[in-house]
């Protein structure tokens, strides 16, 4: 586990909040990370059980957070993760009701597991871990913001474009269906806008 920990810290170190004042927090958070999951692509995380409120740390791979769509016949792809970003079960921690999301391994994973109780424990004497902890949630949703932004482009090949250019790690890292459901078209249009433009995806 010790070579997931430096991505971990570089995390924390990259959060606009961050100051040296939160070295000691960080070190504390990181001392706590008690499990390390790895799954093959194609895998369901399992450990994030409908009950589970724990804070999850993708250190390297891609996982797809997928949508239980109960009037289609397979499952929404709600958002793509790139390595290095916090996760948890929304639903469960911040609505406290059964969750609709679950992840799943689009390559071989790595996870690191940072308990809810182990948060609590630590915020007694690191009070500073609830800023780590909001700052890290806000970049959950300001990349979601953008990709609804994206999503509000009428051209299939201008939503294409803003992944290549502001997401470019995810870009490489998705086959054409993957692609297709994250910009929100069908990928009878994402082929007929490479046709149109003749630009492919590699």
């Amino acid at each position: 586990m010790k070579n997931d920990l430096r991505p971990l810290r570089d995390y924390f170190q990259s959060l606009p909040v961050y100051t040296p004042a939160f070295d000691e927090t960080i070190e504390a958070v990181v001392a706590r990370m008690d499990m390390r999951i790895i799954k093959k692509k194609g895998e369901v995380i399992s450990e994030l059980s409908p009950e589970n409120k724990d804070f999850w740390f993708l250190t390297n791979g891609f996982l797809k957070e997928m949508y239980r769509n109960s009037y289609q016949q397979s499952d929404a792809l709600f958002n793509v993760i790139p390595p290095r970003s916090i996760f948890v079960n929304e639903d469960t921690l911040f609505l406290d009701k059964h969750p609709q999301h679950y992840y799943l391994a689009q390559t071989d994973v790595t996870i690191l597991r940072f308990s809810q109780q182990a948060f609590e424990e630590i915020f007694q004497q690191f009070p500073l871990v609830q800023l780590l902890y909001v700052s890290g949630t806000a970049e959950i949703q300001k990349n979601r913001r953008a990709r609804l932004t994206m999503l509000r482009m009428p051209k299939t090949i201008d939503r294409v474009h803003w992944v290549r250019t502001y997401r470019p790690e995810l870009f490489r890292n998705m086959d054409r269906i993957t692609l297709a459901q994250y910009i929100g078209v069908s990928r009878a249009s994402l082929y007929r806008a490479f046709e149109k433009t003749n630009k492919f995806q590699y």
